[in-house]
């Protein structure tokens, strides 16, 4: 697997343009919406990018397929702010890679290394990936910034859920 330098740059470059400096814990279960597929949560703040799932008439909307956007949890508790043009270019946009029958796979566009499917599962959306070599449903992703230099990322984890036996799984992805 590459090494997603670029993506730890970006999502760090972001991040430090939006918001003063706090220490944050991953939390899974905040602000969840019955759209959220995932989010991602950073050392820095508070702040969280929240991905949800793009329902037309109850169905996925396979050509934009993620409503992206920030809650703030901090100056403005729950307010929700759309993302600018740099950060859904640069850092925390996607882009659609196929679309299927109520299904689109998708990439993040700071880091095209893994490939994220949203499809239905129940009566819900989810987004399936590979974590940590086994299928998964992606629950959210924790960004940890240096803390010697706030522009370096020493790494991002990804948590979910594994498709077969429903454990957590989480993988480490070292800059």
């Amino acid at each position: 697997m590459k090494k997603p330098k670029l993506f730890f740059f970006l999502l760090t470059l972001s991040a430090l343009a939006l918001s003063p400096m706090r220490a944050s814990e991953p939390e899974e279960n905040l602000y969840l919406t019955p759209q959220r597929l995932f989010h991602i949560a950073r050392s820095i703040n508070k702040n969280l990018v929240c991905y949800d799932a793009n329902l037309v008439g109850g169905k996925l909307d396979t050509q934009k397929p993620l409503n992206v956007y920030w809650v703030n949890r901090e100056e403005h508790m729950g307010e929700k702010n759309g993302l600018s043009f740099i950060q859904r270019k640069m850092a925390y946009g996607y882009k659609v890679v196929a679309e299927g029958n109520n299904t689109s796979t998708v990439t993040l566009t700071a880091y095209d290394g893994r490939k994220l499917e949203i499809c239905q599962q129940g009566a819900h959306y989810v987004c399936r990936t590979t974590i940590n070599g086994k299928p998964a449903v992606l629950k959210y992703l924790y960004v940890k910034v240096n803390d010697r230099n706030p522009l370096s990322v020493d790494y991002v984890e990804l948590h979910g859920e594994s498709v077969s036996s429903k454990e957590k799984v989480t993988e480490r992805i070292m800059n």
